[in-house]
């Protein structure tokens, strides 16, 4: 979950100074080359006054072009200032004043200028050094609050401070009493155990922070020297705002200057760039160092994090190289709006998509997609064979009203909704199945869906929906009463909203905008849940199997922060409502949740679907929103989400939708200027089958259906018989994924184990509510359970297997083979295979063997294995 944020921490970490980016050209010549011919300056802010003795401000120019284009030229600029004296300039466009007055700075780039007028007062004025405010930030944008620094929960070499400095009474606290206040000196700040660490004049793991020269070494000596004073009633931050807010930028100008505000309660507005803590979205792409210089390594779009003192906002970026000269945009048709979003993406950033791809790659990729099952062979033939001309139009539409969509689509909810039978037993699953079988069948709201399970009551055997509050694991030992409804809050979020709360569980989330505060009081609407066992128990120390029953407890007591103070209900980006006595308050989160203005849940749903159809999501992961991890067009997901909410938030027009666009149709086939995209969609990604498809395919291949005995359930004991399956169950329509047992019979123990095959191709436990679950890879195992595993062998070997038919009937060799390709890969073998193929059949006395080794030869193939 945390792994992309670690990272980002990590590697911002292990820079112990600035970071070193290539410095703006110097020869005459290179400047000229990176600066271009612009028509006109524009300077931001156009004038400015200073107040204080610290005060400064970030100064951008921007260079704007004929072709439309802009440019950052704050770092290419001649700076002068009229009256040094009175305010300095740096080359990078910081402006500090020195005495009160009133001056210009003058702005020259090339031919074109510009002049800033600018006010310095009360300079000579006292003016403390804040320790929220200032000292602080210096902490945080050192690195020093890091959580792989002294930010850690455990701290740093007996020194901790608070993750990015959240919880400033505790930082002070540390900083001056903590070790008899050894690590700061307001006597003799220089010699001052915090500073010297910094500088590395003492052994420092983490390294030198900044130079003596610095001013951060300045602010952090007379901070000390003023007293080592706090001030906590000075009025919080208000609002951070960052310039500029998004941006393209275009080759050769790889490169962006940020600058930051911070408006307080009380009014006042300060450039905080220098105090603030930048990263990057994706290292790989764009660096940023500590002045907010961002600079781009190859093409592509970040989000930069801006974080001052408890707030963060976030500037996109997106920079694009120059194409090949012979690159040309192709022009693709567009069948809707899904391809008008992408194919504008994809010519703004000069990568032309492949295209359409074969008609046989079509009806396997979209059978597959939308049903779960490959097309057999007599459909594949009719489908490539027609001549019409909106042939894949009617076969969508086909395939939209078939039974396999509904069981395939009610699998894929049922893996995040966490029906297994650890849970909810066996008869709860097939319950909980049996409804949303149900909801999907008829096409129903999937706001209704929703509303309906998060406002359920009753038993989970019978009353399908409160399935969604039985599912949560119990802990062996209860540390913490409200365990449910955390559990609950995470699970709501990540499903209904795409939004993984779980940081904000324990602390503020170091780089979004949800706080504990947000996340308790998300969880407050759950406190009326009550969730118990029905029925007499089993023995003591067992797993309790028992029915579950989910009702109100109106008394129940509220969920309570780390200082023991209870939490109001509250929505997201809401204030606390209005409650009434008894109210169920999750009515409250429902009837917010579902509103069509509600910013969260129709993208989190068109994006899950995306996923499913295209192996990633627009935002990837696919319940991972956040700003630090943007999507990758945002003008599709708005596009998508509209037509969600516009056809009542129904699954099969949105799905409809997008298998209908060109952009789906794509072939797999990169081209020279996409094969390194795997991001924006312009070829369709290959991705394995998962494992339940996958195991269908061979018995649809082979002939040779599964059977599915699954344990019945049990309280006390041992289980008692297993229910088997009727002969052509598909391992889509399981009801659950955990249905063999392990039985220790001396201990009278059951542990409940998936099916051999599905479990090696990465079927998921349903234990988490996330795609994450399943393990979407081919690997070493893998190939082993193909190879010689006893699911694909003993199929080949069945003698009522499809070879056996094929071999009674009266066939030539190039037509058997012609079968198996077309049941197989739904195309015929090319002509150097076959003739390869067809020679080893013929040279062998065993043709039955022969076939059998042909069959296994396709059923390991990659293309076989694959969607694409």
């Amino acid at each position: 979950m945390l792994r992309n944020t670690f990272v980002i921490w990590a590697l911002h970490f292990c820079v112990s100074v600035p970071l070193l980016f290539a410095s703006p050209p110097t020869s005459p010549e290179e400047r000229l080359a990176a600066i271009g011919e612009p028509t006109t300056l524009e300077v931001e802010p156009e004038t400015f006054a200073l107040s204080g003795p610290r005060a400064n401000r970030q100064v951008l120019v921007t260079g704007h072009y004929a072709d439309g284009t802009t440019r950052d030229l704050t770092q290419l600029s001649e700076w002068k200032s009229q009256s040094p004296d009175v305010v300095a300039v740096t080359p990078s466009g910081l402006a500090t004043g020195y005495s009160d007055g009133k001056t210009t700075i003058d702005v020259r780039v090339g031919n074109l200028s510009a002049s800033i007028p600018v006010t310095i007062a009360d300079v000579g004025q006292p003016h403390p050094i804040s320790f929220r405010r200032e000292f602080m930030a210096l902490l945080s944008s050192a690195g020093c609050s890091d959580i792989r620094c002294h930010g850690a929960p455990s701290g740093k070499n007996e020194f901790r401070l608070s993750l990015w400095g959240l919880d400033p009474k505790l930082d002070f606290r540390q900083l001056t009493h903590d070790a008899l206040g050894r690590r700061t000196n307001s006597i003799n700040p220089d010699n001052s155990l915090i500073l010297q660490k910094a500088l590395t004049r003492v052994p420092h793991a983490g390294g030198q922070r900044f130079t003596a020269d610095s001013s951060f070494a300045k602010l952090m000596t007379t901070w000390q020297a003023e007293g080592l004073r706090d001030d906590a009633g000075k009025p919080p931050l208000k609002s951070l705002t960052v310039s500029p807010a998004r941006r393209v930028l275009q080759a050769p100008a790889n490169w962006q200057q940020i600058s930051v505000r911070a408006e307080f309660a009380d009014g006042r507005s300060e450039d905080v760039t220098r105090l603030t803590t930048f990263f990057s979205s994706d290292i790989a792409l764009a660096d940023v160092d500590r002045t907010g210089y961002v600079e781009f390594k190859s093409q592509g779009e970040v989000a930069i994090l801006c974080r001052y003192m408890d707030q963060m906002s976030s500037v996109r970026l997106m920079y694009i190289e120059k194409p090949a000269a012979d690159y040309q945009w192709p022009d693709p048709a567009e069948n809707n709006y899904v391809d008008k979003h992408t194919f504008a993406k994809l010519r703004m950033l000069n990568i032309a998509p492949s295209e359409l791809c074969s008609d046989e790659h079509f009806v396997r990729r979209v059978y597959l997609d939308v049903c779960g099952v490959l097309p057999s062979p007599e459909e594949t033939n009719s489908f490539v064979g027609s001549t019409e001309p909106d042939k894949r139009q009617q076969l969508i539409d086909t395939l939209l009203q078939r039974p396999e969509y509904v069981d395939f689509w009610t699998k894929k909810w049922m893996d995040v909704l966490r029906s297994s039978r650890d849970a909810i037993q066996l008869q709860g699953a097939q319950s909980y199945q049996a409804w949303l079988h149900k909801q999907i069948a008829a096409d129903a709201s999937f706001a209704d869906v929703a509303r309906t399970l998060l406002t359920s009551q009753g038993k989970s055997f019978t009353d399908a929906p409160a399935n969604f509050f039985c599912v949560a694991p119990t802990p062996k030992e209860i540390t913490d009463p409200a365990y449910l409804q955390k559990d609950l809050t995470e699970a709501t979020a990540q499903l209904f909203l795409g939004v993984r709360l779980q940081c904000a569980k324990c602390h503020d989330h170091p780089y979004e905008r949800w706080k504990q505060d947000d996340y308790l009081a998300l969880a407050a609407h759950f406190t009326q849940v009550k969730q118990s066992r029905v029925g007499k128990a089993g023995p003591a120390g067992r797993p309790d199997r028992r029915e579950i029953e989910i009702t109100l407890d109106n008394k129940a007591p509220e969920i309570k922060d780390d200082k023991g103070a209870e939490v109001a209900p509250r929505l997201p980006l809401h204030q606390s409502p209005e409650l009434a006595d008894g109210q169920d308050r999750r009515e409250l989160l429902a009837d917010w949740l579902t509103q069509k203005d509600n910013p969260f849940f129709a993208k989190a749903m068109v994006n899950r679907i995306w996923f499913h159809l295209h192996g990633r999501g627009i935002v990837e992961p696919v319940d991972d929103f956040r700003d630090s991890n943007p999507s990758v067009n945002d003008e599709l997901l708005e596009a998508l989400a509209a037509e969600f909410i516009a056809n009542g938030y129904r699954l099969k027009p949105l799905i409809r939708t997008i298998v209908n666009s060109r952009t789906y149709q794509l072939s797999a086939i990169p081209t020279a200027t996409n094969a390194s995209d795997g991001r924006y969609f312009s070829h369709m990604q290959s991705r394995t089958l998962s494992a339940e498809v996958l195991l269908d395919a061979v018995c649809s291949v082979t002939e040779v259906p599964e059977v599915f005995e699954i344990t019945k359930d049990y309280i006390s004991g041992l289980p008692d018989g297993t229910l088997k399956l009727p002969v052509g169950t598909r391992a889509v329509q399981l009801p659950v994924n955990d249905f063999t047992t392990l039985i220790n019979t001396m201990g009278k123990y059951v542990r409940y184990e998936s099916h051999p095959f599905l479990r090696t191709f990465g079927q998921p436990g349903r234990t988490q509510t996330c795609e994450c679950d399943r393990e979407q890879t081919f690997g070493r195992k893998q190939a082993l359970e193909l190879i010689i595993g006893q699911e694909t062998s003993d199929r080949l070997t069945e003698k009522g297997n499809c070879l056996s038919g094929l071999l009674t009937q009266k066939l030539t060799d190039a037509e058997i083979l012609d079968n198996l390709y077309v049941r197989a890969l739904s195309r015929r073998p090319s002509e150097s295979t076959a003739e390869s193929l067809l020679q080893y059949v013929a040279s062998t006395e065993d043709k039955r063997q022969a076939w059998e080794d042909i069959l296994w030869t396709i059923l390991n193939s990659q293309e076989f294995l694959y969607q694409h």
